[in-house]
């Protein structure tokens, strides 16, 4: 669009004529796109003014801007943006085009108006858009004005959904200082970086570092004016989440837009169904590796690291969405003139070298197990292979896969030292190993040669369980077999199995001429909850002969194996509760975010200064209830095993894990063995197969004030519970209940939409307590929670921060609720425990009037 010419005006023509430049919309909405940097569609916009005056022309921000921040008048430009914005996405969403995020700037004068938080958050609910579909920029020149006030206000946009980006960043001087005070949604990295990455090294290790530091924090990036394709390609490689610039497009207003998709020239715009997958692929830096290929640790090696990729794939083909410098360099120098073109069909691989690796790639792509492949290049070298899946797409169902190159040998030989023969090497350990399917009992046994280190099957069977099978063949004395009977049961294995990942059993067998000591230990592969293995292995000498490896080494081994065999175990360590000294084991090679060293002598104060940066912060507080010496040893001293639910940081992303805790006996001293199980893929799963299958029932129980449960839910829970109660297979569970006091004079004083308001505020606050557990509205403002797993671990502490929440509240004049709670203690009904519980409310109530 050519632009008018303008004509030179004075300042106070801009203050004169603001009004009706906004009632005759002289002041246009153009909009500039944000692209992914993993997919290469627009995944957000930002909103641009532009004064088009009909008798003066046309006049930038950069003309007018300055002017109305200077008389405190931006925050009536801003609001009519905001309209602005909203009737565009919803003509675009008329015409058939994705409906993606856009921002809009606000001026620091705009929050001395007028409460924009609140008149923000009005105009988006009466577009009936979905408030996420708007963000608000700001700069760090503005945020750093008072950042203490621009805190509070950050938080209460995105306490309304809307997401708070800061712009410019690293333009001033309190960047890291406003990091560490603010949570923003996303960093918008300034263009004096960006414009530094075609001049050396030393910006590009700059930009990175700034990149990486946003990554780690949570938080997404943009980088702006992005000018060239270098540049483009650059950012894309050290995890830049979003690209802004010239190279993609000049801001457009909506016609502009619509003109360009009809004419097939536009952009195209990300399908929100698809923004997580994007999201997470677009996060990985093929950088950010804490090790160089080179020894010199100068500057100039700073991105020379391994090799990496990223590829996408589906059933029929694999597409490379893109690769770091150092891959680029190897491909060329031992695949030359493989790789033509960015994608290619999975039939025109043919077997040979690297077609294993295909094959584990797929695999890996199926069931998300991370990977270290051993393979042999065309020119007979050896290479080992780290494979990762990244996401992986709810719409089309491709999978995101990274990929490391960890070796490479150096010269071609039949000796090279691989992952795959070391690990044949060590299950040359085993007598035997045992692949048992858990519902049909059929079972595979394979023994291991120690001459040429291969894993052979050695026969099939049905009925594993049943020890009085012809084919069972091990020669035992009668009291070793007696006892073998009574503790080798399905029953007792899977108990074992479902409490403490392992089932272990040592006892006697005739190998040869004599009677020799075997270990059993069985786990389950990976998180198939259908199949077992049992490795048999001899320890007959390490239990006669104890001087010549100690039984700590003992336990390294068998840990290391279990590992090996299970895959679900993120950490495994043996803590001695006396003196806190602890080690710790990392079965599947994964690093999450604790920072824990491998050995340490203070265990308990180890995971508790470590555990703010590893553990999710919604868990946090639950996680350091629950995990303090006393209260895991006092649980294991009562339930025989400590248990604890949270979510586990893994490169920024929350992982569902589980912490399990027992005691075990080495030489007569007593030692604490802690297991992390990896269970986020099946906890996602259930959590994403209870939402479809409940959605519909979830309507009629749902309470449509507040969202929680509503009485008939309340009902048919109870009704459950008191089932259980009486067939005595009730778990451990409290109720609480709670009662939002001085509705009534809200309702009287302000009228009862305001009232709807009291008490959706009261139920946030008790949802916001009770994390983990259901929360029922039974009343008009009373409400009832059943509490259970970690809450009902925690219950006291819970309780106690709930009644000091309360005494801030009546301080500030805010929501204030009386509460009351009751453990089921061999009740005969749920009712006996609730009434309990409301007597106890109504005797808060009283406390909390006199107070």
């Amino acid at each position: 669009m050519k632009t008018q010419a303008k004509e030179k005006v004075t300042d106070q023509y801009f203050i004169d004529n603001l009004d009706r430049a906004i009632k005759e919309e002289w002041i246009k909405a153009y909009h500039q796109p944000l692209i992914r940097s993993a997919s290469g569609l627009v995944s957000d916009e930002e909103a641009f003014a532009r004064w088009e005056d009909p008798e003066k022309g046309t006049f930038s921000p950069a003309d007018f801007l300055p002017v109305l921040e200077r008389e405190k008048l931006t925050h009536k430009l801003d609001l009519y943006m905001v309209e602005m914005v909203l009737n565009k996405m919803k003509g675009q969403g008329e015409r058939g085009l994705f409906i993606v995020p856009e921002s809009i700037n606000l001026a620091a004068s705009d929050f001395e108006c007028c409460d924009m938080v609140e008149e923000i958050v009005k105009r988006v609910d009466a577009s009936g858009l979905s408030r996420d579909k708007l963000s608000v920029e700001l700069s760090e020149r503005t945020v750093s004005r008072d950042i203490g006030f621009m805190k509070t206000q950050v938080e209460r946009f995105q306490s309304q959904g809307i997401k708070v980006w800061m712009d410019d960043y690293g333009s001033g001087y309190s960047s890291l200082l406003i990091l560490l005070e603010i949570k923003f949604n996303l960093l918008k990295i300034d263009k004096i970086f960006v414009d530094k990455i075609l001049d050396g090294v030393d910006g590009q290790i700059i930009l990175t570092e700034l990149v990486k530091t946003a990554l780690s924090l949570g938080i997404d990036t943009v980088a702006e004016g992005v000018e060239v394709k270098e540049q483009a390609d650059f950012l894309k490689e050290i995890g830049c989440t979003k690209l802004q610039g010239f190279y993609y497009t000049t801001p457009l207003s909506l016609a502009q837009i619509i003109k360009r998709n009809e004419e097939g020239i536009q952009i195209g715009f990300e399908n929100p169904a698809e923004s997580e997958y994007y999201e997470q692929l677009g996060k990985i830096s093929l950088y950010d590796l804490s090790f160089s290929k080179s020894e010199s640790d100068g500057l100039k090696d700073y991105f020379d690291t391994l090799p990496m990729i990223i590829i996408s794939m589906d059933d029929e083909q694999i597409k490379i969405i893109r690769s770091n410098k150092s891959f680029k360099e190897f491909e060329a120098a031992a695949l030359p003139g493989m790789r033509k073109s960015s994608s290619f069909e999975f039939s025109s691989i043919k077997p040979g070298p690297g077609y294993y690796t295909l094959t584990q790639i797929r695999q890996c792509a199926k069931n998300g197990n991370r990977l270290i492949v051993d393979d042999r290049l065309p020119d007979g070298r050896s290479l080992q292979l780290f494979i990762r899946r990244i996401a992986q797409n709810p719409v089309t169902g491709c999978s995101a896969i990274a990929i490391a190159i960890l070796s490479i040998s150096d010269k071609i030989s039949e000796d090279n030292l691989t992952y795959n023969y070391i690990a044949r090497t060590l299950s040359s350990d085993y007598i035997s190993l045992y692949f048992v399917d858990l519902d049909t009992e059929e079972f595979s046994q394979y023994i291991s040669d120690g001459t040429r280190r291969d894993i052979t099957l050695k026969s099939k069977g049905t009925n594993f369980f049943d020890l009085t099978r012809p084919d069972f063949d091990v020669t035992m004395q009668e009291e070793d077999k007696s006892q073998f009977i009574k503790d080798f049961t399905k029953e007792k294995i899977m108990n074992a199995l479902n409490n403490n990942g392992i089932f272990s059993l040592v006892t006697r067998v005739l190998i040869g001429d004599s009677l020799s000591y075997v270990s059993l230990k069985i786990v389950r592969v990976g998180s198939d909850e259908k199949h077992i293995i049992m490795g048999v292995s001899d320890v007959d000498e390490l239990i006669k002969n104890r001087e010549i490896i100690s039984l700590a080494k003992e336990e390294q081994l068998v840990y290391s194996r279990i590992g090996a065999l299970s895959g679900d175990y993120i950490y495994i360590y043996t803590v001695d509760p006396e003196t806190g000294h602890y080690t710790r084991f990392t079965p599947a090679g994964i690093i999450t975010d604790m920072g824990m060293e491998d050995e340490g002598d203070d265990f308990f104060n180890e995971v508790i200064k470590n555990s703010s940066k590893g553990i999710y912060h919604e868990d946090y507080n639950s996680f350091l209830s629950a995990f303090t010496k006393e209260n895991i040893i006092k649980t294991i001293a009562t339930r025989g095993i400590f248990e604890h639910s949270h979510r586990l940081n893994i490169q920024g992303r929350p992982n569902y894990v589980i912490a399990r805790a027992v005691w075990v006996s080495e030489d007569d001293h007593e030692k604490l063995i802690f297991g992390v199980i990896d269970v986020d893929e099946r906890v996602r799963r259930e959590q994403e197969y209870e939402k479809h299958l409940f959605a519909v029932e979830n309507k009629a129980i749902l309470d449509e004030l507040t969202g929680v449960k509503n009485k008939h839910a309340y009902a048919d829970t109870e009704e459950t519970l008191n089932a259980q109660i009486s067939a005595n297979k009730v778990s451990p569970f409290a109720i609480a209940v709670f009662d939002i006091n001085g509705l009534k004079q809200v309702n009287d004083t302000l009228g009862h939409q305001a009232g709807d308001e009291f008490i959706k505020s009261g139920c946030s606050i008790i949802c916001n307590f009770f994390k983990h557990s259901p929360v029922f509205r039974v009343g008009g403002d009373e409400f009832a929670v059943i509490v259970q797993g970690s809450d009902y671990n925690n219950i006291d502490s819970i309780m106690k921060r709930f009644e000091a929440n309360n005494l801030k509240n009546k301080e500030r004049g805010t929501v204030v609720i009386a509460a009351g709670v009751s453990r089921f203690n061999a009740d005969t009904t749920v009712s006996e425990v609730f009434s309990r519980a409301d007597i106890e409310m109504y005797e808060n109530k009283r406390k909390l009037k006199e107070a």
